[in-house]
């Protein structure tokens, strides 16, 4: 795998996503995050479809559940946008690729598992349709994690 597909920043990794998807053709749509990273910069999940909207099969191809770990999801994206040969074999297959780049911006910048809530978003499976569960532990410390005091005690 081509080294130069991976990234030493949320935002050197943001930019060689957008500009490989550009550079194959396809329309990339950022959804905004509300908080900047840890460099000043905009932050965003990113997404690209490859492929027909109307494909019989649909792959999706994530970057950064766990924000760390956005940075080899990210490269292997990247890569995979710049693989004429993967690219010819998806056209010929009719399957269509969604691309997602950096699930969790904040903790790709920040270089954190989880996002600035402190949610791990592979972890955090509840049927929000009902009520949520009980969690008295918690809620004595949820402010503590809010205001920093966590850290300072």
């Amino acid at each position: 795998m081509d080294p130069s597909a991976f990234a030493q920043t949320y935002a050197e990794a943001r930019g060689k996503f957008i500009a490989a998807a550009e550079a194959a053709g396809l329309d990339v749509f950022g959804h905004a995050h509300p908080m900047l990273g840890r460099d000043g910069e905009a932050l965003a999940m990113d997404v690209a479809l490859e492929g027909r909207r109307d494909a019989h099969s649909l792959l999706l191809v994530s970057s950064g559940c766990h924000g760390v770990e956005g940075f080899c999801g990210s490269g292997v994206q990247v890569a995979l946008l710049r693989d004429a040969a993967w690219r010819a074999l998806l056209h010929e297959s009719g399957v269509a690729v969604l691309y997602l780049h950096a699930l969790n911006p904040y903790g790709f910048s920040w270089w954190r598992r989880v996002t600035h809530e402190g949610v791990d978003l592979n972890r955090n499976f509840h049927d929000f349709s009902q009520p949520l569960p009980a969690n008295p532990a918690y809620d004595e410390i949820a402010a503590l994690h809010a205001t920093g005091a966590a850290l300072r005690a």
